[in-house]
């Protein structure tokens, strides 16, 4: 596990994984700040906190959400280690580019795609996502449903139909506004 000395105002950017090119790195180092600053400036609300980008390779990226994410859940290791467990948060990992995911003692990682950077603009675009999820997940109560939502997944805690459904809807919700909040915010880029 990637593991940095974060302190609340701070942003971490970190390689994970053979070949992924340091000037993938300097590029993301370079434009994370100004893009943090303008979702914040847009809502405004509280600081983003501690935030750490990881860039790495398709095929490291499912293995990596399932472990920030079990561990910030509390979820035995060989439960998310398992080779069947899937989240919904990463999708494809071909076709992935940026996810937001809770982390062990109140952290944030952004796991960025690192073939998929190497266009200025489309990283622009993907940390601009990247920080938008990171909004919606220091909402009062957001860390919780993911908690709740990643325990369900991984088969841990069922939930009632009428709660899984309402925690999907949650995030379905999110998606969206994360998507019209982008599109509004590239524009200003």
């Amino acid at each position: 596990m990637p593991t940095t000395k974060n302190r609340p105002s701070q942003l971490s950017v970190l390689r994970y994984g053979a070949f992924v090119p340091r000037t993938a790195e300097q590029r993301v180092a370079s434009y994370a700040p100004t893009v943090r600053n303008l979702v914040h400036d847009h809502f405004g609300r509280r600081p983003l906190g501690a935030v750490t980008i990881i860039l790495t390779k398709p095929h490291l990226l499912l293995g990596l959400a399932n472990e920030a994410q079990g561990e910030a859940a509390g979820i035995p290791e060989n439960v998310w280690k398992s080779v069947g467990v899937k989240q919904a948060i990463v999708g494809k990992p071909k076709e992935f580019r940026t996810a937001t995911v809770i982390a062990p003692k109140g952290a944030l990682w952004m796991l960025l795609n690192a073939p998929k950077m190497r266009d200025p603009k489309q990283l622009k675009l993907s940390l601009l996502r990247g920080f938008v999820e990171v909004d919606q997940l220091i909402r009062c109560g957001a860390r919780e449903n993911r908690i709740a939502w990643v325990r369900y997944e991984m088969n841990v805690n069922p939930l009632s139909k009428r709660q899984a459904n309402k925690l999907k809807a949650q995030i379905l919700a999110d998606g969206a506004e994360a998507e019209r909040v982008t599109a509004e915010l590239a524009r200003r880029l």
